[in-house]
């Protein structure tokens, strides 16, 4: 879906669906507009990050203006894959981290108002996938129709029960292990500006859940999402047949409190709940004879906790206090982002502070085709790593 080859970077002069045009890369003496939009993999998720570092790093030490503070450098590979050597790798050189203070990390994108962010927390991640039975085989519709169960119904009726309209998950208690804010992260949070009407403008949206309560306050809660549906085709490849099977990918977001296994397992006692005999494997001809409604759970062996900072920890104080010398007053706190990443082995593991530090602008399409990156935020995240390497102690 990629207008041009994902690792073939390419130049424009705007963002495409602004109407941008491709243009030359730059020469020595080119003016650089920082509206220009960069296009190619990971040009804004995580390639820039590491750029601004290493920029600023090789800034500093040729101008002979040096640190105010010792840093080290951490480069992971498998974030997107679900970091499993991660832990590992921490416990296994511990001795060469525990003199770290504070860790900064600059995934993720900035606030959608284009106002520069500091973000002290990550939701986390876990999921199912859950399938359903009809007969052994498919069936023909118009011979069986009417009489033989079709698992892509029983399995629409089923997932429709984890939800209502407005987005509240009515799986039974869903939401009683989250941790609240505090009051300062709460007053923090209401100064954050209101994009939502910016983001359905946007996204082509005329309605969200939440029953009117802003983006902002629906990622401090945890989430169910269905990320993909499965039963026979759709289209040209569509037959006149009753599927045999049908299968739910689930996501689930966690929020500080939520524990990945206590969430499936709230997850699989709402499914029981509904009536279906829950396996793990396929069930056999005996199973099938007896149970009339059939749900095999795969739990994906993956998932992990989330992350949250206090604002008001010491080292997170200090770099609040140079990112805003920095930018001004227009700095927002954000408690946590929507996304996940494993910062749990860092705060709750290593027991250090950690607070996300994002360059990438908003829509840069990260995880998507035609993934950008604008060159304002290239410039930004340079002199922002700058800063924090220079700041006081």
């Amino acid at each position: 879906q990629w207008t041009h080859g994902p690792f073939e970077p390419v130049l424009y002069d705007a963002a495409m669906d602004g109407g941008g045009n491709p243009i030359p890369l730059p020469g020595k003496r080119t003016k650089i507009d920082p509206e220009w939009r960069l296009y190619s993999r990971s040009a804004g998720d995580d390639k820039a990050p590491i750029i601004t570092i290493l920029n600023a790093v090789d800034g500093l030490q040729s101008s002979k203006i040096g640190f105010t503070s010792n840093i080290k450098l951490f480069f992971e590979g498998e974030e997107e894959a679900g970091s499993a050597n991660l832990k590992a790798h921490i416990t296994k050189h511990k001795v060469l981290l525990d003199d770290i203070d504070i860790w900064l990390f600059c995934d993720g994108p900035m606030h959608q108002s284009r106002q520069p962010q500091l973000v002290f927390g990550v939701r986390g991640v876990t999921g199912m996938e859950i399938t359903v039975y009809g007969a052994t085989r498919s069936l023909h519709s118009g011979h069986y129709g009417n009489w033989a169960p079709v698992p892509g119904q029983s399995l629409a009726h089923l997932i429709a029960t984890m939800k209502d309209e407005n987005g509240k998950v009515l799986i039974d208690g869903f939401y009683d292990t989250v941790v609240p804010l505090s009051e300062f992260e709460r007053f923090e949070l209401s100064k954050i500006p209101d994009v939502d009407r910016q983001l359905k403008k946007e996204l082509g949206l005329a309605y969200t859940e939440g029953n009117g309560r802003s983006i902002n306050e629906r990622l401090l809660l945890p989430s169910l999402t269905i990320k993909g549906l499965s039963s026979g085709n759709v289209g040209k490849k569509a037959r006149n047949v009753i599927p045999n099977t049908a299968t739910a990918a689930i996501g689930v977001r966690l929020v500080k409190g939520n524990d990945p296994e206590d969430m499936l397992d709230k997850v699989e006692a709402h499914i029981r709940s509904q009536g279906f005999h829950i396996v793990n494997d396929e069930p056999d001809m005996a199973t099938r004879r007896k149970y009339p409604k059939i749900a095999k759970v795969d739990r994906r062996g993956s998932g992990y906790i989330a992350s949250r900072t206090s604002m008001e920890e010491p080292n997170a104080k200090a770099i609040i206090k140079a990112v805003r010398a920095f930018v001004g007053d227009k700095l927002i706190l954000m408690p946590a982002l929507g996304g996940s990443l494993p910062l749990y082995l860092f705060t709750d593991l290593l027991k250090k502070p950690a607070i996300i530090v994002p360059i990438a602008n908003h829509d840069n399409n990260q995880h998507a085709a035609n993934e950008n990156l604008r060159i304002a935020n290239l410039w930004y995240g340079i002199d922002l790593m700058g800063v924090i390497m220079t700041m006081a102690n």
